[in-house]
């Protein structure tokens, strides 16, 4: 009797520790899910260029349809969350994503490539809304600071996949069966993180501070503006080295196209480190110092790709870039968290919302202006709104006061 009894609360303590835990769990692995997923197209962009015989202007047009797509989901997702839980939104998002995937590799139409590129806007968007509030959420539930550590696993996310789709084109697999290899190991991985994530906005017996819930529609501060719009460039240069440093490689160095996915391979190696010793950076040298320093070594990055005239110098630049750009969005997003002048999880979505636009918005509005002035005077403006952060950082800091 007494070992039954031992057993069972055995059994209790363990089938507790992982409901806590799965929660968590499971939003660790949608992020890992979001970068993966989002990274591992950008080893393909340069075969669907040329398999839709396109120029610059007109690929970037097309770009544009992933831009819309999330612009249009992202304004929604929170307050769908509301009425059916993050789980649903979630495992949809996530669904639609993978299936994408294949369809970007496959399509020989721009119409297709158009309507395919709109869904995995949509997708990547909604997700990224998603995900960010059940991180709110999963923080306010088990009292603990995890955002630096979720953004992370996106980083890590984007590396493996950027990674994995780079080697599988260099050993002679087509663009398809990469593809397809992603989806596989997405349905794995979708299939935890739907079954485990939180089902509605309020979970278990614990009520989530009414801030945290999203809310009908509520005109945006001007402090919560400045905040998306520093995630916004931000996510500007993560969305340029994803879709163009590959392009930006075969054009000015006539690399072979199975290797124009190193670029943004180095850019997340250095954004995922950055990410994942970010927490002790910032107790080295604080928050403010973080955004400064990693601004100016983003800046540097840029324009050593711009100016290098080596192929391996746009990698190193890369790297740089990622780097710097690694913690300035996790401090805004804590940021965003702290203060009080607008219900958190609204003021998460617009932040969201602008951040994501620019790394899916972002890289259309280039593709355009580059027809018009060229990719590297492009990357010079991206440069310059980098080493804006800092001072718009700042001025946030004062109206928070």
């Amino acid at each position: 009797m007494l070992t039954l009894k031992n057993d069972s609360i055995a059994q209790g303590v363990q089938q507790q520790v992982q409901t806590q835990t799965h929660p968590i769990l499971a939003t660790l692995v949608s992020f890992f899910c979001l970068g993966f997923g989002t990274a591992a197209w950008a080893p393909l962009i340069p075969y669907a260029q040329q398999r839709l015989h396109v120029d610059h202007a007109d690929f970037g047009s097309l770009l544009l349809c992933g831009g819309l797509g999330s612009m249009l989901a992202m304004p929604l997702t929170g307050l769908i969350i509301q009425r059916v839980g993050c789980k649903a939104v979630i495992g949809l998002f996530l669904s639609v994503l993978l299936l994408m995937l294949p369809m970007l590799s496959l399509t020989h139409t721009v119409l297709m490539m158009a309507i395919a590129l709109f869904l995995f806007g949509t997708a990547a968007g909604g997700l990224g809304v998603a995900i960010n509030l059940q991180a709110v959420i999963v923080e306010k539930t088990f009292s603990r600071n995890m955002m630096a550590s979720f953004h992370g696993m996106c980083s890590l996310g984007g590396l493996v996949g950027v990674m994995l789709v780079t080697c599988l084109l260099a050993v002679g697999l087509s663009p398809m069966l990469s593809a397809a290899t992603i989806t596989a190991i997405m349905i794995l991985l979708t299939v935890f993180a739907f079954r485990h994530s939180l089902n509605r906005v309020q979970t278990g017996d614990q009520s989530i501070d009414q801030d945290e819930k999203p809310r009908g529609f509520i005109v945006p501060k001007p402090v919560i503006l400045i905040f998306g719009l520093m995630c916004f460039i931000a996510f500007l240069s993560e969305g340029s080295s994803m879709d163009w440093s590959g392009i930006y490689l075969v054009d000015h160095f006539d690399v072979d196209k199975s290797y124009a996915g190193l670029a943004y391979t180095c850019f997340a190696i250095a954004m995922t480190a950055g990410r994942f010793s970010g927490v002790h950076i910032q107790k080295k040298i604080g928050e403010k110092n973080t955004v400064i320093y990693g601004a100016v070594i983003a800046a540097f990055g840029l324009a050593l790709v711009i100016f290098t005239p080596v192929w391996w110098g746009v990698l190193c630049g890369y790297l740089l870039v990622g780097f710097g750009c690694s913690n300035i969005v996790p401090i805004i997003f804590s940021q965003v968290g702290r203060q009080n002048v607008m219900p958190k999880a609204t003021a998460l979505s617009y932040v969201s919302t602008m951040a994501y636009s620019g790394g899916l918005l972002g890289p259309a509005l280039i593709g355009m202006l580059s027809m018009a002035m060229g990719l590297d005077m492009v990357f010079v403006i991206i440069a310059v709104m980098i080493v804006m952060i800092p001072a718009l950082n700042l001025i946030s800091q004062k109206m928070l006061k």
